[in-house]
């Protein structure tokens, strides 16, 4: 019996963390990132994984539905955001590289949504940050709407005779 309520439960994670991960777009461009090796790539977890830059310009171009994080390697950040930063869906983009002062000056066009890490858990402990901002905003606003569609079904409710 323990088993089985441990496994719906475990069942019940996944099917939220599915809902919640459906509610993003986490991409990763890089050479290497379908190394299935990298701690990097496991630490990320469920992303969609590129290592060309037309491909993933073209996939961030077709999916405006949701919004969409960006890892970018530093080899493919200048070729990579100029084509997709006006994108309306881009969010963040983070660009993932061995020297920060290498592309800082670089950057300074595209400040507002770029940010440069040479460290993977930085990179990580930022984007989760991130989402975790993100969810609790929209948590907050399907709360408002509960509460307001509970008070319009209260305007329904029938009084007992």
């Amino acid at each position: 019996m323990d088993y089985l309520l441990n496994f719906l439960k475990s069942t019940k994670t996944i099917q939220v963390h599915q809902a919640i991960m459906s509610q993003f777009n986490i991409i990763w461009l890089d050479a290497n990132a379908l190394d299935a090796k990298s701690s990097f790539r496991s630490k990320l977890g469920a992303t969609e994984l590129f290592t060309n830059v037309d491909s993933c310009v073209k996939y961030v171009k077709s999916h405006s539905n949701v919004p969409i994080y960006l890892i970018v390697s530093g080899s493919f950040a200048k070729e990579a955001i100029p084509k997709i930063y006006d994108s309306p869906k881009l969010v963040q983009i983070f660009i993932f590289c061995g020297s920060v002062t290498a592309y800082a000056e670089w950057a300074m066009d595209y400040r507002d949504k770029v940010m440069i890490f040479d460290h993977g858990d930085d990179l990580l402990e930022r984007l989760w940050n991130d989402l975790q901002t993100s969810l609790q905003e929209q948590g907050m606003l399907c709360l408002k709407l509960a509460t307001e569609y509970k008070q319009r079904a209260l305007q329904f409710k029938q009084s007992c005779c």
